[in-house]
């Protein structure tokens, strides 16, 4: 494929205009010709002479004239051939006048001033000129001609005639004169409308969205395309200006263009350049190539600039190209953080986890949450009796296709779509109403702990739900725990810390999860309402290797005690973990040496053993 540069111009605007004007016109030609053929066959039944073969013939051949001009019409003819081509229609006017130049030819030369007029369609004055032509040298003919004794037109009138058809076509010319300025007006405006739609202003190359739309058009399996971004264009710009910036992305433009004439550049925005290359073979060499040509040094004004570049490379792989930018994004972001000057190549695994993370995100808008979804709960234990005193809630996907799914891979998702909303909703309700059950079924008070995200704690009503759901489930507000990571201190805002303090007032308990590997600070915990730590699971497996760790849940642990605050260890497995946290001094602890997370009715019995204990 050779480069482009612009989708369209204006001669290219007025072409096609052309071409749906010859297209009519076609379309007309065959309704007159098929009208006459039928009048001329009904004409000459009802004569006296009646209808003959000549006359079939006759109308076979208007007819079959009228298939021609409606065919050429539509052709891919040249446009500087076609108009006399088409022109040859009006012979047909003396062919029709022929058989009545005996009757005087009275009403036959309304032919001729319908052939006129079906020539406007198309304002075209070669076609004009052969029409005008061709009606009066066929008036003239008639005039000197007609058989006097039986003609009753007389001189005054063939005058008339020829006069009206002149008066057409100067009518015709001026109609055509205006038509075509203002044509060619609206194309110009068109014209701009469409550069600043699909040209960049600064390197004059196309933009990303008609590189989208050409690729579309011409690419096939296996081609790769490049995102090339100039390495820290921002000094450039700060040490000689925006205006030798822009200069300098136009000269690598123009560079980029002229040395890879069968790509298709494009500019994509900010500093990079997307290029479109056929096929996947040698998309090594062609980075090297890039990179060599983008790192030859721009002298602009005796300025010696010297850039750089990063290229992320994808393939096309029956996916739309906006997705195989967005992998080629993704590879870019690899290429500088390695080193830059660099490239680097999305695999096939890349970019089928993306793919697999796009179905998952549109499977969610149609997922239903009471068939696709469940909850689990997992017991926490007191740390010397091992007695179930709660149980955190936990969503599963049962997705149709793939399976279960893994929280860690569809709540980013969810939370990216603002779908966590509902589905956070849709188990705090499950995970009370089951709370709930278990109070009624005489099993004492278990906490149950809910994970909600920020998303969830920036909504103005979220205390009102919370309190909705507790009211509608008979839950006590003192059994449910509201876990959050310590993502909300970089996502928190004011309204997130004033739903954190609405909460605690109502007696609703608030836990911070995965304590310590985050952005939490001293101050923080002092100033929010946290009633509980969770040490996370990464902390309390390396306590047992490592002195370092040990001495970080020793003083989670006792700054949990000083704050008054519950200590909830994850992820215990071995005896030796749990033997050592008791040891510590933590309160509860959460993980698959006592239970894994199970379905409600399987806690029951264990629930049922506590009881008797107690």
């Amino acid at each position: 494929m050779k480069n482009q540069q612009r989708p369209s111009s204006a001669s290219l605007q007025y072409n096609r205009e052309a071409k749906a004007n010859y297209q009519l016109f076609g379309s007309i030609i065959l309704v007159l010709t098929s009208s006459g053929a039928i009048l001329y066959v009904l004409a000459s039944l009802l004569s006296t002479s009646g209808l003959n073969r000549y006359d079939l013939l006759r109308a076979g051949l208007i007819f079959l004239v009228g298939i021609c001009q409606f065919l050429l019409g539509k052709s891919n003819m040249s446009d500087r051939l076609k108009p006399h081509v088409m022109s040859s229609v009006f012979l047909l006017i003396p062919f029709i006048y022929y058989p009545f130049l005996e009757s005087g030819a009275q009403t036959v030369w309304a032919a001729a001033i319908l052939f006129l007029l079906s020539s406007l369609v198309v304002i075209n004055r070669t076609m004009l000129g052969y029409a005008t032509g061709t009606t009066i040298i066929s008036l003239l003919y008639i005039w000197f001609n007609a058989p006097n004794v039986t003609s009753a037109t007389n001189t005054a009138d063939y005058i008339a005639r020829i006069g009206l058809v002149i008066i057409a076509a100067l009518i015709s010319l001026l109609i055509h004169r205006q038509y075509v300025t203002r044509l060619e007006r609206n194309i110009e405006y068109l014209s701009r409308l469409q550069e600043q739609a699909f040209l960049d202003p600064v390197t004059k190359l196309a933009n990303r969205s008609y590189f989208v739309l050409e690729v579309e058009k011409i690419s096939s399996e296996g081609d790769a395309i490049c995102l090339i971004d100039l390495d820290d264009f921002k000094t450039v710009n700060d040490a000689f200006g925006y205006r030798t910036g822009d200069r300098t992305l136009h000269m690598v433009g123009s560079r980029l263009m002229n040395r890879f004439p069968d790509c298709l550049v494009a500019k994509a925005s900010g500093s990079a350049f997307l290029l479109h290359a056929k096929g996947g073979a040698g998309i090594e060499l062609l980075c090297e190539e890039v990179l060599t040509c983008v790192a030859e040094r721009v002298q602009i004004d005796f300025k010696q600039i010297n850039v750089t570049a990063s290229i992320g490379v994808s393939f096309i792989y029956d996916e739309s190209i906006d997705h195989v930018i967005n992998d080629a994004e993704i590879a870019l972001f690899t290429a500088k953080s390695n080193r830059k000057n660099t490239y680097a190549i999305t695999d096939i695994e890349t970019q089928n986890q993306r793919k697999r993370a796009l179905q998952l995100t549109r499977d969610l808008y149609d997922a239903e949450l009471d068939r696709d979804f469940f909850v689990l709960f997992q017991p926490q234990v007191e740390a010397d009796s091992h007695k179930i005193t709660g149980a955190e809630a936990l969503v599963r996907w049962n997705h149709p296709q793939y399976g279960m799914i893994s929280p860690l891979e569809f709540i980013p998702i969810a939370e990216r779509t603002r779908f966590i909303e509902t589905l956070g909703g849709w188990v705090m309700r499950r995970a009370c109403a089951q709370g709930k059950t278990w109070l009624d079924q005489g099993h004492g008070a278990i906490t149950i702990a809910v994970n909600v995200s920020p998303w969830q704690l920036r909504q103005s009503d979220f205390t009102e739900k919370v309190l909705t759901i507790l009211e509608e489930t008979h839950f006590p507000a003192y059994l449910l725990e509201i876990e959050m990571t310590e993502h909300i201190f970089i996502e928190g805002t004011n309204q997130i810390i004033e739903t954190l303090n609405e909460l605690h007032l109502h007696g609703i308990r608030i836990a911070l999860d995965d304590f310590g590997t985050g952005f939490s600070s001293m101050q923080t915990l002092v100033e929010l309402p946290f009633d509980q730590l969770k040490i996370p699971k990464e902390i309390v497996q390396e306590a047992i290797r490592s002195d370092e760790k040990r001495a970080i849940v020793e003083m989670i642990i006792q700054l949990g005690r000083r704050l008054n605050m519950t200590i909830v260890a994850e992820g215990v497995e071995l005896v030796e973990e749990a033997r050592l946290l008791n040891q510590l001094g933590c309160h509860t602890l959460q993980g698959y040496l006592f239970h894994k997370p199970l379905q409600a009715i399987q806690i029951e019995p264990f629930l049922a053993k506590n009881y008797r204990q107690g």
